[in-house]
């Protein structure tokens, strides 16, 4: 199985409510990922976790709506067949925040870095600075997304979409033994 056809049975059985459904996939980089996964505003006032995604980097890709917002990204942990065989579980049990602007798919090492003070790109004194940079970046690209490094000594970095959303759902596909083998955001 390819990914494209992958990607398309995916977002068909987890269409967004908005209604905007992906016209085309794209690969939009990886994630560098030393904790639980989120995707999220920059600056959520709450925001859930999708846990046990193992340490390193993994594939990102994403669905493009017609308009140009990112509804789907999904973070790639095994092979297609395989994750086309998982069962997908509500990751968060709750609907995640997002602004109808930006969306960051990031681990908590690059969240808690960008907002909480931890180690950070010099480039990023604050979050304000971080958010900036990263919707100038989306503006300037030739694609629907941006890579942007968090912290060059540890490889943190974060993944920054448009989105027409304010809020997003997480599901979790595991194997038949329980292991972790697709993370998948959609956009509401």
């Amino acid at each position: 199985m390819d990914i494209n056809t992958l990607l398309r049975q995916l977002a068909d059985e987890y269409k967004p409510y908005s209604g905007l459904s992906p016209k085309e996939f794209l690969r939009a980089g990886d994630l560098a990922v030393a904790g639980s996964v989120i995707f999220s505003e920059p600056d959520p006032a709450e925001w859930s976790m999708c846990d046990g995604v193992p340490h390193g980097r993994w594939p990102v890709y994403v669905g493009v709506s017609e308009s140009g917002h990112v509804t789907l990204a999904a973070l790639l942990l095994a092979e297609p067949e395989v994750i086309a065989e998982a069962e997908f579980e509500d990751a968060y049990e709750d609907h995640q925040p997002l602004s109808e602007d930006i969306g960051l798919l990031w681990d908590e090492t690059a969240m808690h870095s960008l907002r909480f003070g931890g180690p950070r790109s010099a480039d990023f004194p604050d979050l304000d600075a971080f958010v900036k940079h990263a919707e100038a970046a989306l503006a300037a690209a030739p694609v629907p997304w941006v890579e942007i490094p968090a912290n060059p000594e540890t490889g943190s970095n974060v993944l920054a979409f448009p989105v027409c959303a304010d809020s997003a759902n997480c599901w979790a596909g595991r194997d038949a033994d329980g292991k972790l083998v697709c993370v998948l955001c959609v956009s509401d």
